[in-house]
């Protein structure tokens, strides 16, 4: 598959499948200067795939920093600028961020701000980062243990979405990426609800037929409102409460994926719709079911509810002080700037602490 869509600066090119390298070589010869952002990890099980694959890269320079979601910060970010600039990179250079949702958001905003902006493109090797975060022009970094403060819708010349990266990844980064497929199958791919047929995660095996969908998913969205103004903010779904909670974790030094916490917030949301939008209820149960299914549920208590309500107050998506939600009209459609009373956040959480059935 090898699918475009036209931006306000261009043409975004992705390139999905097994022979995604060699539909994509052409695009490398252009610059004489390429450097490879890497953690730890890929460095270890992705960059040689990589410089097999693409033996003509004309590679200047790696730089690397270490993994987690607390890296993704302003000091992380400066190392990067710093080592672009000690490489002499210039604004004819190429950043390949190679790696997770950390390295191409991280990645992607550094490129996009140094010296005004160099090419950057996605590689993206887990599988959260093949169908979510490599995909949309959203760039940045962590700022005051708030998820993603400070960033820049910036688009990457190219996304390469090869499967062959995925047999090196660690059981919880499947479950991490698999939540926001089923994000996908909730709010507009009922079809894809059907393909994964109430399944867990590990039993399934059709993944790059998955992969595919659920990426093409996101930038069919991505083409129609790349700046976030209307169906784009469908994607919020599971991420107001979700982030927030990340957010929680990160700032007490507990280590969670994107996905635990997403899943989360998705169980809280949709309990909100069957109260805002009247979402039968025997869809909410199965909904959970899935999640629950999929996900164990974290660890909070009626006592840190308050603290979670002060981080999303600190939401993108807060105006005016109130909360706007994407949420579940029925299984397969959602909509967005659903204006949600704090209190009827507090009980989603409640019911998420005390509750696995629709009450």
């Amino acid at each position: 598959m090898n699918s475009y869509y036209n931006t306000d600066n261009g043409a975004v090119q992705y390139f999905i499948g097994s022979d995604s390298f060699q539909q994509a070589e052409k695009l490398f010869s252009d610059y004489p200067f390429i450097y490879i952002l890497i953690d730890e990890n890929t460095e270890k099980y992705c960059l040689d795939i990589l410089k097999k694959a693409l033996p003509g890269l004309k590679i200047r320079g790696y730089i690397k920093i270490p993994s987690g979601e607390s890296e993704k910060n302003l000091e992380r970010a400066s190392q990067i600028w710093e080592k672009l600039t000690n490489f002499d990179a210039n604004r004819d250079s190429l950043l390949i961020n190679l790696g997770g949702g950390v390295i191409t958001d991280m990645g992607g905003f550094c490129a996009g701000t140094f010296k005004r902006g160099i090419s950057f493109i996605n590689i993206p090797t887990t599988l959260l980062a093949q169908v979510d975060a490599a995909i949309g022009g959203k760039t940045g970094i962590n700022f005051m243990s708030i998820k993603n403060q400070i960033g820049l819708f910036c688009d990457p010349e190219a996304v390469i979405i090869n499967p062959v990266f995925l047999s090196t990844l660690e059981d919880k980064y499947w479950q991490s990426g698999f939540a926001e497929i089923l994000k996908y199958a909730l709010i507009m791919d009922r079809e894809l609800w059907n393909i994964l047929d109430m399944r867990r995660y590990s039993e399934i095996d059709d993944w790059e037929k998955i992969i595919s969908r659920s990426a093409k998913d996101k930038i069919d969205i991505v083409r129609y409102d790349k700046m976030e103004k209307g169906i784009r903010k469908n994607l919020n779904f599971g991420h107001t409460i979700g982030l927030a909670l990340e957010s929680f974790f990160l700032k007490k030094g507990v280590d969670i994926t994107h996905g635990q916490a997403i899943a989360a917030g998705m169980i809280c949301e949709t309990w909100i719709s069957s109260k805002m939008t009247d979402l039968e209820c025997v869809k909410v149960d199965e909904i959970i079911k899935m999640i629950d299914k999929n996900f164990s549920r974290l660890e909070i208590s009626e006592n840190d509810i308050p603290e979670i309500i002060d981080i999303m107050r600190q939401d993108k998506k807060i105006r005016d002080g109130l909360f706007r939600f994407s949420l579940l009209r029925r299984l397969g459609k959602a909509v967005h700037d659903i204006v949600v009373e704090p209190e009827l956040t507090e009980k989603s959480l409640l019911f998420y602490i005390n509750n696995k059935n629709c009450d």
